[in-house]
């Protein structure tokens, strides 16, 4: 493997790894403002969803750092 090979692997993965971060943060503000509008807990389900969001999307992106480091 040369060495811009290597390179463009390394930034396909950080620009994977943001964009999981990203989507999965959005999908769960997305989904906490609909059960907010469902169950009236405005804004507690927000911000359960962003958080958890968040949280997905960090775990997913060391899923993915991992995968990467082991090739």
């Amino acid at each position: 493997m040369n060495v811009n090979s290597k390179a463009m692997r390394i930034a396909a993965a950080v620009s994977s790894m943001g964009t999981e971060i990203v989507l999965l943060t959005l999908g769960g503000a997305w989904l906490g403002k609909k059960l907010d509008v469902v169950w009236g807990t405005k804004p507690f389900m927000l911000l359960s969803g962003v958080l958890l969001g968040i949280g997905l999307g960090f775990v997913s992106a060391i899923y993915t750092l991992r995968a990467l480091l082991k090739e």
